[in-house]
């Protein structure tokens, strides 16, 4: 059950990752042609800005389901298997407290922004932040998901 949703919520992150990769590169590329010829379309910085900030909040739920965030692991090698153990559901632990900061104070953000609207595109900005406690609560899964079922990851921790 619990890989099965794990699976979907994934090829759905992946879904929006590469939509929004897709339209990032089209906007910068009309962005590029329009300064060509010497016409400034408007909002297209700002529609940029909006799916960055989306990517890389998205992308981070990624990493972190992937296990490809980076980890600095040197001094944790240095003790027995169990302290290693130990170590690591301490920083799954601080982890989904601190993911779940930013649910909490992500989302009180969002709400707080959204009668506010951007310059250019008038687009609600709780827009531009409403990523971060969905992100948040899709990385704060996956930290679960990891800790209940340690060898689902399909990749290994990068490590220093």
């Amino acid at each position: 059950m619990l890989t099965k949703l794990t699976k979907s919520i994934v090829a759905f992150l992946s879904i929006l990752c590469v939509l929004a990769i897709t339209g990032l590169t089209i906007i910068v590329f009309v962005q590029v042609f329009s300064r060509f010829i010497k016409y400034s379309l408007p909002g297209t910085e700002e529609l940029a800005r909006l799916l960055i900030v989306w990517l890389t909040f998205l992308g981070t739920s990624l990493a972190i389901y992937e296990k490809m965030h980076l980890g600095v692991r040197y001094f944790v090698g240095l003790v027995n298997i169990n302290k290693q153990k130990k170590i690591d559901f301490l920083i799954h632990i601080l982890m989904i407290v601190f993911f779940g900061v930013l649910v909490v104070y992500g989302f009180k953000l969002t709400m707080t922004t959204m009668s506010t609207t951007s310059p250019a595109l008038q687009l609600p900005m709780g827009i531009f932040y409403g990523v971060i406690p969905i992100s948040s609560l899709f990385s704060i899964y996956f930290i679960l998901a990891n800790m209940i079922n340690p060898s689902n990851s399909r990749q290994g921790e990068v490590t220093l």
